[in-house]
Parts: structure tokens; sequence; C-alpha cells
């Protein structure tokens, strides 16, 4: 899906950035966000689906990724994105709505509960290290 988050800047300004969320069944327990900050520059964070659900009905997440639904300026639902690194950190919002449709989505492909049944194992076990 793509969408615009709006970047929540200190000054009331809400700076638009394209945002594609992507999901692939065969790694089902994640979220990719993908940022379109300028023409061939691209931002990419991978945020916990049931993270992101949570976030759509109250506060979730700690750390470098914070999701809690909110109201923005015209009044209609919001969903309010922080994201943190170590150099800097940047709160975005995005329409609650769209999002919290397109996730139903991804649960539909992949049923809560059921991911494990997803996961290529061949691959997670080649990213392991050897057990000694």
């Amino acid at each position: 899906m793509l969408t615009i988050l709006r970047l929540l800047t200190g000054f009331r300004a809400h700076v638009p950035v394209d945002c594609r969320f992507s999901y692939r069944a065969d790694d089902p327990f994640v979220v990719r966000l993908d940022l379109l900050v300028a023409p061939r520059t691209h931002v990419s964070w991978v945020v916990g689906r049931d993270l992101l659900r949570a976030g759509t009905q109250h506060l979730s997440g700690m750390a470098d990724v914070k999701v809690w639904p909110s109201r923005v300026p015209a009044g209609r639902p919001g969903l309010h994105f922080r994201l943190s690194r170590p150099h800097g950190r940047a709160t975005f919002t995005a329409d609650l709505a769209v999002v919290r449709e397109w996730l139903e989505e991804t649960y539909d492909m992949v049923p809560a509960g059921s991911e494990a049944a997803f996961l290529n194992w061949s691959v997670v076990d080649q990213s392991l290290p050897p057990v000694a």
C-alpha cells in the first residue's frame, strides 16, 4: 500500500512523505515501511505486525518504534508513529482507517496465531549461527 504520512515538526507544519507499507506471507511477523524521502532515497523500518495492530487501539511499542491512535488536526482519527535512531527521531501521522484496513488484509492473508506455518524454516535455519 502506498500512502502519505505527515512528518510532524515543531512548527505545526506537516511535511508530506510518501510511504509504502508492505507485507509478505513468507515473513509473517513483520510489516515493512519504506519512507520515500527523496526521489531515489528511502528509509526503511521493519515493525512487528502485532505491534502495529495494537497501536491502532492504544500506545504500543517501546525503544525505537512507538505507535498510537490520535486525532489529526482536521478531527479525523490518525495513527502516530515515532521512529527513533541513535542520531535522531521523527514522528509521523497517517490516516488510521487506511492503515487499519490494509493491516486487516494482512490478517486475512495470514491469520493471527498461524504465522509459524508460513515461515520458510530453511531460510531461518541458514541465518542462525551453528550450535557449538
